[in-house]
């Protein structure tokens, strides 16, 4: 019955150690990629990381239920004045393929700034936008045969979640397939543990 009794204890022992060592190396979700509509520019769609799809939600400013919202070439995060989560962004100048790669954590030294007002050029002159100020560094406008392009800067960017996770995110491009604008595409790795490592 003592050896019984041991082996019983040795095994639940072994497998609290093993469910431990599970949630203390819990991995980063694998890198992956999202092409969002953001074609309307009266509309935000919003993006959840941890849904890794884009939500419906009722009321933006109050909600944590969304990440990034898109209009557009226009990016807000929840937080600052945009919501009330703990969202904000950071620029790392890492670039490229090359760069996401190269980003293993979250630095002390990167300066996460909340959403706030952005005056932006537009059509009939300019128009103050609350968005991300670190994130709308993501594109460069170029002039074209066929008009202004929008081309992204290839900077990697970190972006604390409303509930205070981090991301890593590239945006790719601003163009469908067919060629459509407001089509944007992103690479991203999320960090569901509330950790700063991406590895």
């Amino acid at each position: 019955m003592r050896n019984l009794m041991f082996i019983i204890l040795s095994a639940t022992i072994l497998m609290l150690g093993y469910s431990c060592n599970k949630e203390e190396t819990n991995p980063a979700i694998e890198s992956r990629t999202f092409e969002v509509n953001s074609s309307n520019s009266r509309h935000w769609v919003y993006f959840s990381f941890s849904e890794d799809d884009s939500v419906t939600v009722t009321d933006p400013s109050a909600s944590k239920d969304w990440d990034l919202a898109f209009q557009r070439y226009r990016i807000k995060t929840n937080g600052g004045d945009s919501g009330n989560g703990q969202g904000s962004a950071a620029n790392t100048y890492q670039k490229g393929q090359t760069g996401f790669d190269a980003v293993k954590s979250v630095h002390d030294t990167l300066r996460f700034l909340p959403d706030g007002p952005v005056i932006i050029a537009v059509q009939q002159g300019y128009e103050t936008f609350t968005i991300n100020p670190a994130l709308y560094t993501w594109f460069t406008m170029e002039q074209a045969t066929q008009g202004t392009q929008i081309a992204p800067s290839d900077y990697i960017y970190i972006v604390r979640t409303a509930r205070g996770k981090y991301v890593k995110i590239w945006f790719k491009s601003y163009y469908s397939a067919t060629n459509k604008s407001g089509h944007i595409t992103f690479q991203y790795k999320y960090q569901p543990d509330g950790s700063g490592s991406f590895e």
